[in-house]
């Protein structure tokens, strides 16, 4: 018998320098540490059984991050919180755990939207500059693809824009493992199109604020992909924090 569990989770300096998989490798120790009944993959090379919500890049900041650990023994929620704060490096957290069914969609499919909070100098200037471009045309950039460099309209990625002041932004992209707008490129974008300069684009940090997932009771029936904002509920918020 298994019994799996949600942790939110924050990561903070100096963790968000550690690349995804250095990340899965910390949380692995991290578990060891704790004495945790996790249950491991069968094989020469076993694995504890982790699966996260969405990777982030190198530099990410996050206070809504997500992983679901796979147990084989029950354990109580506020204690699991506990037990792995007193195992995880500086500047990772554990907020809030909940036990959840085992059955149904991954974590990463049932991920949707992002916000990201945007803070540096020229930012408000770049995104008015951006904003500004008629729609229909496209907000170009280039990323890496199976080894190839390809060009990407990030336009139809991005929400919701809000200028909060001069240099901070809050946006809310597309994102899961279908369509991600990561920061990197809006920033590339904002320089491209917007007109920041590429020393303030480098030195602008990035928070994840909150992760969302689309209501499976709720569907719009546009058909263009972009859902209505009363459609995006939180990971906890399935009823009974329980994968659909």
């Amino acid at each position: 018998m298994s019994f799996e569990y949600r942790l939110r989770f924050a990561r903070r300096e100096p963790v968000i320098w550690l690349g995804h998989l250095d990340m899965m490798r910390t949380f692995e120790r991290t578990i060891r540490r704790a004495g945790l009944p996790v249950s491991w993959s069968q094989g020469f090379n076993p694995r504890p059984h982790l699966e996260f919500a969405l990777p982030g890049s190198v530099g990410l900041a996050s206070e809504d991050d997500y992983v679901d650990i796979l147990m084989t023994e029950p354990v109580e929620e506020r204690l699991l919180v506990n037990l792995l704060n007193s195992s995880f490096p500086g500047g990772l957290q554990g907020l809030e755990a909940r036990q959840i069914t085992a059955e149904g969609p991954s974590l990463m499919s049932l991920i949707t939207a992002s916000d990201y909070l945007l803070q540096g100098a020229g930012l408000a200037a770049a995104a008015g500059r951006l904003l500004a471009v008629p729609e229909g045309q496209p907000w170009p950039a280039e990323k890496n693809s199976k080894g190839k460099r390809v060009s990407v309209d990030i336009r139809p990625l991005l929400l919701t824009l809000a200028i909060e002041s001069e240099d901070r932004l809050l946006v809310r992209v597309k994102a899961g493992s279908r369509e991600n707008l990561r920061p990197d490129l809006l920033l590339k974008v904002l320089a491209d199109l917007g007109g920041l300069s590429e020393q303030d684009a480098a030195d602008i940090a990035v928070t994840r604020k909150l992760l969302w997932i689309r209501d499976p009771a709720r569907t719009d029936g546009k058909g263009d992909g972009r859902p209505d904002m009363d459609q995006l509920i939180r990971p906890f918020d399935l009823t009974g924090a329980v994968k659909p």
